[in-house]
């Protein structure tokens, strides 16, 4: 809390910012963006420092008391805990919701990521590891962009796919801008990017800014040139490096599955995507909307920065890499796909509940919880027998079914009369 020297004053909040501390004092003057109050607590001891001085944050005290949290959640209680739970496996360590973690996250994530990792097939449905679980591990990616990377190392064209994980790695990739104009010369900048690729496919941009980038003579120039963020594309190059050793490696295992293609790179590209990120796709609705297909139905729209904005009515599936929400909950980073491409993935989508995963993660089946899924198993099929013989009922008894059967009566009859008369 404020020292002697200190004095806090809370002032209402001016449009558009919510959290911020402005401490000054004879010296200095500090502006800061805070969202705990150990981080605004230790910013306000810039203005006693040297010399009394006042500390200004432009908040509420109700929200100071109500809103700002003590200090930071940890990350593990915050992020996707996919890449945690297949590292523990990896290390045999099978009971993953009672492992003593130091900051335990909450179950349900637990079985989120469980989800998530049968569904990319890097566990089996008793938990146990896949050879692709311990490929997929090697990767310091998400586990829906290292399948993807492992599907096109398989087919030999790693060289695809490398610079479009590299470039996904990363973040600001393009340069935005609060000024209107300079932003519009920043848009047309990119549009011309997506437009050398076809203008059809954000991954096909963000592979080609990558080699066009590192084919450059004077690379930061030609960055400045197009609005595109040279630190992050210099990162993106140092990715790139680590996955291809990664997936050389990886090639020279005995088990390392082999395959052969005979695509275009661009149906190559977006196939390999669709391997790791069919968890991602989505079927046009209504209007220029689209639907998700991961069981939740949420109603997406492609965000303005992408190259297929205003293309949504010539597109019928799409896949997407990140969403971002707003008014709207839009999706960036967008191609388009073919149905027949994800048709045997999507069910995997819905092929595992909460209890199996819960059991599977706990490395126990109690009587009690054997009891219950044999009982639900039995309703199921009970349910679907009951089903099958209402529509064998209903195909009997509608009217085209008595008219054949009436026909085939007939026509027994006839045969039987016709060989009656030949008899005599």
């Amino acid at each position: 809390m404020p020292t002697d020297q200190q004095k806090r004053i809370f002032l209402p909040p001016p449009k558009g910012i919510r959290k911020c501390v402005i401490a000054t004092n004879i010296a200095a003057t500090s502006v800061t963006i805070e969202g705990i109050r150990s981080e605004a607590i230790q910013r306000a001891g810039r203005a006693g420092r040297t010399s009394s001085g006042k500390c200004h944050r432009i908040y509420s005290e109700e929200f100071w008391e109500k809103c700002m949290p003590d200090h930071m959640i940890p990350e593990i209680k915050r992020t996707s805990l996919t890449s945690v739970v297949l590292t523990l496996k990896c290390l045999e360590v099978n009971d993953v919701i009672r492992f003593p973690y130091l900051d335990p996250p909450e179950e349900r994530f637990i079985l989120e990521a469980l989800r998530k990792l049968y569904q990319c097939s890097a566990i089996d449905r008793v938990g146990n590891v896949t050879d692709l679980g311990r490929f997929i591990i090697e990767f310091p990616l998400t586990p829906n962009l290292a399948c993807a990377l492992i599907k096109a190392t398989s087919l030999g064209c790693e060289d695809l796919l490398l610079p479009v994980a590299a470039m996904l790695s990363v973040e600001h990739v393009f340069i935005q801008s609060g000024v209107t104009q300079k932003q519009k010369d920043f848009e047309n900048s990119h549009k011309t990017l997506s437009e050398m690729v076809g203008g059809d496919n954000d991954f096909a941009t963000l592979s080609s800014i990558f080699e066009q980038c590192k084919s450059s003579d004077n690379p930061i120039s030609w960055c400045r040139k197009h609005a595109v963020h040279w630190r992050a594309v210099k990162s993106a190059f140092s990715v790139e490096k680590q996955l291809r050793d990664i997936t050389h490696k990886l090639k020279q295992l005995k088990n390392f599955p082999l395959e052969s293609h005979d695509t275009s790179k661009n149906e190559l590209l977006r196939r390999c995507l669709c391997a790791g990120f069919f968890s991602n796709v989505a079927r046009r609705s209504i209007g220029r909307s689209f639907c998700t297909m991961d069981g939740n139905g949420s109603v997406v729209h492609i965000h303005p920065s992408s190259a297929l904005f205003g293309q949504e009515t010539n597109l019928e599936w799409i896949l997407f890499h990140s969403v971002l929400v707003t008014s709207k909950i839009y999706v960036r980073t967008v191609c388009p796909i073919r149905y027949e491409w994800v048709k045997d993935l999507l069910p995997k989508l819905h092929d595992v509940d909460a209890y199996e995963l819960s059991s599977v993660a706990r490395e126990e089946i109690t009587k009690e919880e054997l009891a219950k899924w044999e009982s639900r198993e039995q309703t199921k099929q009970n349910s679907e027998a009951h089903e099958a013989s209402l529509k064998k009922m209903q195909k009997r008894n509608d009217d085209k079914s008595i008219s054949d059967a009436r026909e085939r009566f007939l026509h027994r009859k006839q045969q039987k009369l016709q060989n009656i008369s030949a008899q005599q």
